[in-house]
C-alpha cells in the first residue's frame, strides 16, 4: 500500500480559485479510480494565513500498480502539462485509521518528525497525537529520508498555529 504527494508551490499574488476551480470541476475524476484508498485535494492559502499557496494532493493506493498506473498511463499528465514536471513524494503508510465521519473531513494538519539515526529500531515509536475530533489519521514513513509524517483529518480547522493546515477541498473514495 504505497502512499504519494506531490506538493505544487504556488506565487504568493497566485489566484487561489483557479486551484479551486479546477478541484471542482475535475476532482470527481478520481472519485472511484480503481485500488484507490482516498485522494485528498488539499490546499494552503495564503491569505488564509498560510505561508504559501500550495496545491499538494495526497494519495493513499491500495496496491503499487495502480499508482504506477496513475502516474505513466496519462493521468498525471495533467498536472505536467499545468504545472510542469513534479517531484513526487512517496511513502509507506504505517498507519491508516479512517472514521465512519472521515468523508465529512475538511481540514488536515501535517506533522513531520524525523528518524534520527540510532543502533536499533525494533523499538522505535512514531509519535502521534490524539486530537479529540479528529475524523482520520495516516502515518507515513519514508526511509530514504528518514522521516514520517502524521496527517490528521477534522471536519473544523484546528486551533494549531506551528504546523501546515490544509483545507480539503475533494475527497476521491476508492
Amino acid at each position: 500500500m504505497p502512499a504519494m504527494q506531490y506538493k505544487i508551490n504556488l506565487p504568493s499574488d497566485y489566484d487561489m480559485n483557479i486551484i479551486k476551480k479546477r478541484i471542482k470541476d475535475n476532482g470527481h475524476k478520481t472519485d472511484r479510480f480503481p485500488d484507490l484508498l482516498f485522494k485528498a485535494y488539499l490546499i494552503t492559502e495564503k491569505a488564509n494565513g498560510s505561508l504559501t499557496n500550495s496545491y499538494c494532493p495526497l494519495y493513499i493506493w491500495q496496491k503499487s500498480t495502480s499508482m504506477n498506473h496513475f502516474i505513466f498511463d496519462g493521468f498525471f499528465d495533467n498536472i505536467l502539462d499545468s504545472f510542469g514536471w513534479q517531484t513526487i513524494n512517496i511513502g509507506i503508510p504505517l498507519q491508516v485509521e479512517l472514521t465512519d465521519e472521515f468523508s465529512q473531513s475538511q481540514f488536515v494538519l501535517e506533522e513531520y518528525h524525523d528518524i534520527v539515526p540510532q543502533s536499533n529500531l525494533k523499538n522505535f515509536v512514531f509519535q502521534t497525537t490524539e486530537y479529540q475530533d479528529q475524523l482520520a489519521r495516516v502515518v507515513i514513513y519514508n526511509p530514504d529520508k528518514w522521516q514520517y509524517v502524521n496527517f490528521t483529518f477534522f471536519k473544523n480547522k484546528p486551533l494549531v498555529t506551528d504546523r501546515t493546515i490544509y483545507s480539503l477541498l475533494h475527497l476521491s473514495l476508492g
